[in-house]
């Protein structure tokens, strides 16, 4: 075996023999929906389409897009699980939830078979990090509901690493450990990350040089996409960083490779991608849509052409890596969900995030959408490092105020806050706030 890769037959396939395996279970989830999912079963009969319908890739287009809103609502109609669930409960061997701001989450339940599809298809990332048996792991997140950081944890321990069970441990301890023991890779958000290695700077502790952390890894935020944030990661702890993009309802389904060329492949075998245009039309290679996902693999909750939100662009160039997969450039670009309009101009949290994360000076920050005068405005709130004094924060503002009005086209209110005054996360953070009353999206 290719040490670069986990599993060469299907991340370097050809790509008409990765196709028959798609089309192949694609059609087996096809029939397993329609016949096992009372929701699935309405879908596709308002629809008028009948499992026999589906013989291709090219048949998906037949089908009907599924949306989150549409599963909550299930689950709100149908308490606990909603109608989707398509096998007997007592099969089921697993349960997550997915992130919520508000409202209940989702639940999503696994059979055995899905919840090894799931961590399997994390594993295969990890390795190709360059993750290997000879590791020792940190998984440094909080063991609650949330499917990501299980399957970390069960993802390390399929490649045969020594794995460090975090969960329960303050961020004093676990700064400890990092110092104790050979850990060698670390796991948990970027946001994580980054309050790590500022509460270690606080006490005089260097984790760039006084741990043997090699590869971090992240997810549940986008983050480690964006090259700023990248960047800050590595310096802390001298060690390269990987974006792991996944979702609750589909799978571990990307990741960055050890080329570090700019591209997130995609799992194919066990999701299959559309990037669509506003008018639902394939993208071109080169071209930004919405990534559209059908489950080739999850049995207990299967899902066609479900609507990731997630705004990606199809990549138009071979990953130095030789991978076969499709791929896309810089991974998750933007949620269609977090776009905020300002004064006719369209504004993604993450592009601020972008902006901000490249100045050294700020070790967090806020987002603010208001009105002041009847007029919409932005507000950054920056958290300063510590060291700086105040005239230092003053031109910090001042710059920021600058690049934000370049980057974004529109003008942005820059204020400090006292040196950690702004909340941390070992979970998604949660940076924006919308308190306008009237928001155009």
């Amino acid at each position: 075996m290719d040490a670069r890769y986990l599993e060469p037959e299907i991340e370097t396939a050809a790509r008409p023999t990765l196709r028959a395996v798609q089309e192949q279970r694609l059609h087996e989830q096809v029939e397993h929906a329609y016949r096992s999912s009372p929701f699935y079963r309405r879908k596709l009969d308002a629809a008028s389409v009948k499992p026999g319908d589906v013989h291709s890739l090219d048949d998906l287009r037949r089908l009907p897009f599924t949306t989150k809103d549409e599963l909550k609502q299930d689950q709100a109609d149908h308490p606990l699980w909603g109608t989707l669930l398509a096998v007997p409960f007592a099969d089921c061997l697993r349960v997550h939830m997915t992130s919520a701001t508000t409202g209940r989450p989702l639940a999503f339940l696994d059979t055995r078979d899905d919840w090894y599809g799931f961590y399997h298809s994390y594993a295969r990332s990890l390795w190709a990090f360059g993750i290997r048996s000879s590791d020792m792991v940190m998984a440094a997140f909080s063991y609650g509901p949330w499917i990501g950081y299980w399957s970390g944890f069960y993802a390390a321990q399929d490649l045969g690493c020594l794995v460090f069970p975090a969960g329960g441990f303050g961020t004093d301890q676990r700064i400890d450990a990092l110092r104790t023991y050979p850990i060698t890779v670390l796991g948990c958000t970027p946001s994580y990350a980054l309050f790590l290695a500022e509460q270690a700077q606080k006490k005089g502790i260097d984790l760039a040089k006084e741990t043997k952390i090699r590869i971090t890894w992240h997810t549940g935020e986008p983050g480690a996409s964006i090259p700023a944030t990248k960047a800050k990661i590595e310096a802390a702890f001298g060690a390269k960083a990987y974006d792991l993009p996944g979702l609750t309802e589909i799978a571990a389904w990307g990741f960055e490779c050890d080329a570090r060329s700019g591209l997130t492949h995609v799992h194919e075998d066990y999701c299959y991608p559309e990037v669509l245009d506003e008018d639902d039309r394939p993208v071109k290679p080169g071209e930004k849509g919405e990534l559209v996902f059908t489950s080739l693999y999850r049995k207990a909750m299967p899902l066609l052409r479900y609507r990731t939100r997630d705004l990606v662009q199809l990549a138009d160039r071979p990953c130095p890596c030789g991978r076969t997969l499709v791929a896309f450039e810089g991974g998750v670009l933007a949620r269609l969900d977090d776009m905020k309009k300002v004064r006719g101009i369209i504004v993604y949290p993450r592009r601020i995030e972008e902006i901000v994360r490249g100045h050294a000076g700020v070790d967090e920050f806020q987002i603010v959408f208001r009105r002041v005068d009847g007029l919409d405005d932005i507000l950054v709130r920056i958290d300063p490092a510590p060291a700086l004094s105040n005239a230092e924060c003053q031109g910090l503002c001042r710059v920021l105020e600058d690049g934000l009005r370049v980057g974004l086209g529109i003008r942005v209110t820059v204020e400090t806050t006292e040196p950690g005054g702004l909340p941390r996360w070992d979970h998604k953070a949660r940076r924006v706030r919308d308190e306008r009353s009237e928001v155009p999206f």
